[in-house]
C-alpha cells in the first residue's frame, strides 16, 4: 500500500480516447499521458487488441517543464488503430497496462464512415500550395521565408527566396522526402534560422511553450504514425546555407510513416518572435515580428503488388544473429539471439512453429526507437529458446527469415539466418522443457492412451473396504462371548 501511494504521488497517468467519428482511412487513436516528477522515463505500455480494428503502430514523445523549480516530464504514448470496415463499430470494455497499472475504459461505439475527399480538397484549396493560391506578402505584418540548406538532397525543397535582409532570419518547415512509399519514414523539421551577421536583435516569445504546442498540433498529419525525436528544449546547431553561416534553432522534429496513399498536407504556420530596437537614448524598445512557413504536401506511393504488401516493413534494415553454443545434444536448450535494426517500423517476425526437429518457446522481445542522423532507427531484439529433438547439422534459415520492402532497391527483400546448428544424441519424442516453461499439459499429446494404467484410487478403496470388514469381524468375536458370560 505504501509503494502504491508513493507511485501515485510521483506519477500522474491518464487515458485519452480519440475521435469516435472517423472515416475508413482515418486512424482511431488511444493515448496515454504519463507525468513524472524528475527525470523523464519511458513507461512500459501494453495496448489491447480491439475487435474490428487493427493495430497500425504507435508514437511516443517526451516533453519537460519546470514547476516551482522542480523538473516535470510528460511522456505521451499514442496507439493508432485502423478500422476493418465501415459502420457503427462497438468497442467493448478494455484496459491499457502502464507500468503494471490498469487504465480501464468503458465500452463505446466508433462511427466509421466512407472516405470523402471533399474535406481534403477544401483543405488544399485553402492552403496556398501553388502560385495561384499564394497570398501577397505584407512586410508590415510578417515575413515569409523558405530554405535550402547545403547538403540537403531533397530535390523538391524550394530555394531560399524573399530573404529579409534586415532581420536576416527565416522560418522553415521541411521534409526529408517528398514522395515516400506507404510505410516509409520521412522526417519533418521545424526550425528557425538566424544569420551569424544578423543585425536585428531577436528573442523568443515569453509565451513560447504554448505557441510551439499549438504549432505542433497543427502540423501533425492524421494519416501517419509518428515517432518523435523527443526534443525537450530548442536545439542550436551551426549550419551553412548558400555559403552563408546561420544558427539553426531546431524547435520540433519527428519521423512520420504514411499509413495510406492519401496526400499529406502540411499547412502554413506562424511563429512569433520578439524584436528589440535600441533607440537614440540607449533604451531598448521591444516589438513582435512574425515569420511564416509555406505549406506543402507529400504524396506517398503504393508498394508493388505482393501477398504481404500490407504487412511488411518499409525501409533499409540489418540482421544480426548469434547462438550461445553452436553444438548441442538433443533435449538440451540453446538460445538464439536475433536483432533487426533499420529505418522502418512494424518489425514483426512470423510465428515459429514446432516440428520433428526443434521445439521453440515464445521469444523474449525488446524494442526501441532512437533518433540517429535525422532518422529514427528502430531496433527489435528477440531471444528464442530452442530444444533440438533429432541429431544432425541443421540450417536455421528455414525457421528464421523476414520479408521487407527495400527502399534502396525498390524491391521486396528477404533477410534470413546464416547459422547452422550441430546436434548430437538420440532422437527423442518430447523435449526437456525448461523449469520456467513446465506445465501439467507438457507432453500430453505424446501420451499413449492404449496402455492400461494402474488405478491407485480404486486399489486403495478396495483395501480400505477389506480392512473395515476385518475390523467388524474382530468386534463381533470380542463382544459376543462377553455377552454370554
Amino acid at each position: 500500500m505504501c509503494f502504491t501511494t508513493k507511485a501515485q504521488q510521483n506519477n500522474d497517468v491518464s487515458l485519452i480516447i480519440g475521435d469516435k467519428n472517423i472515416t475508413l482511412e482515418d486512424p482511431f487513436i488511444v493515448t496515454v499521458i504519463v507525468k513524472f516528477v524528475g527525470d523523464a522515463q519511458t513507461p512500459e505500455t501494453v495496448f489491447p487488441d480491439l475487435p474490428n480494428f487493427t493495430k497500425r503502430g504507435f508514437s511516443k514523445s517526451t516533453a519537460r517543464s519546470f514547476v516551482s523549480g522542480q523538473s516535470v516530464s510528460t511522456c505521451t504514448i499514442t496507439q493508432n488503430y485502423a478500422a476493418k470496415k465501415e459502420g457503427n463499430l462497438k468497442v467493448p470494455n478494455f484496459k491499457v497496462v502502464v507500468n503494471g497499472t490498469d487504465l480501464k475504459s468503458e465500452s463505446f461505439v466508433v462511427k466509421v464512415g466512407k472516405t470523402s475527399n471533399a474535406n481534403l480538397d477544401k483543405k488544399e484549396a485553402n492552403n496556398p500550395d501553388n502560385p495561384n493560391n499564394k497570398n501577397q506578402d505584407n512586410p508590415d505584418k510578417k515575413e515569409d521565408f523558405t530554405d535550402f540548406i547545403e547538403g540537403n538532397n531533397n530535390s523538391n525543397s524550394p530555394e531560399l527566396t524573399n530573404l529579409n535582409i534586415k532581420e536576416d532570419a527565416f522560418l522553415s518547415l521541411s521534409s526529408s522526402k517528398s514522395n515516400p512509399y506507404v510505410g516509409e519514414g520521412f522526417t519533418i523539421t521545424f526550425a528557425l534560422y538566424v544569420a551569424d551577421n544578423n543585425a536585428a536583435e531577436l528573442g523568443f516569445d515569453p509565451n513560447n511553450s504554448a505557441q510551439i504546442a499549438a504549432i505542433i498540433k497543427k502540423i501533425k498529419p492524421e494519416n501517419c504514425w509518428e515517432e518523435s525525436f523527443g526534443l525537450v528544449e530548442i536545439q542550436q546547431n551551426p549550419v551553412g546555407i548558400k555559403g552563408k553561416k546561420y544558427m539553426e534553432y531546431k524547435i520540433y522534429q519527428a519521423t512520420f510513416y504514411a499509413l495510406n496513399n492519401r496526400p499529406i498536407i502540411f499547412p502554413s504556420v506562424d511563429f512569433r518572435l520578439q524584436k528589440f530596437i535600441t533607440e537614440k537614448n540607449g533604451q531598448k524598445k521591444s516589438s513582435y515580428v512574425t515569420f511564416t512557413t509555406r505549406p506543402f504536401r507529400i504524396v506517398a506511393r503504393e508498394l508493388p503488388a505482393h501477398p504481404l504488401k500490407n504487412e511488411v516493413s518499409v525501409g533499409q534494415f540489418s540482421w544480426k544473429e548469434s547462438l550461445d553454443k553452436y553444438k548441442v545434444s538433443t533435449g538440451k536448450s540453446v538460445n538464439y539471439r536475433l536483432q533487426i535494426s533499420g529505418s522502418g517500423y512494424n518489425i514483426k517476425l512470423p510465428q515459429t512453429k514446432n516440428d520433428s526437429i526443434f521445439d521453440f518457446f515464445p521469444p523474449k522481445i525488446v524494442g526501441n526507437a532512437n533518433p540517429q542522423n535525422d532518422k529514427i532507427i528502430t531496433t527489435k531484439s528477440l531471444t528464442f529458446q530452442i530444444i533440438p529433438k533429432r541429431a544432425g547439422n541443421f540450417a536455421l534459415d528455414k525457421y528464421f527469415r523476414w520479408i521487407y520492402f527495400n527502399t534502396n532497391t525498390e524491391k521486396y527483400d528477404t533477410l534470413k539466418s546464416k547459422i547452422r546448428l550441430g546436434v548430437s544424441g538420440q532422437t527423442i519424442q518430447t523435449a526437456d522443457t525448461p523449469t520456467e516453461a513446465t506445465t501439467v499439459y507438457d507432453g500430453l499429446e505424446n501420451s499413449d492412451s492404449s496402455i492400461e494404467q494402474n488405478n491407485f484410487t480404486k486399489i486403495l478403496k478396495d483395501e480400505a473396504n477389506i480392512l473395515i470388514v476385518i475390523m467388524l469381524v474382530g468386534m463381533i468375536y470380542i463382544f459376543l462371548p462377553n455377552r454370554k458370560k
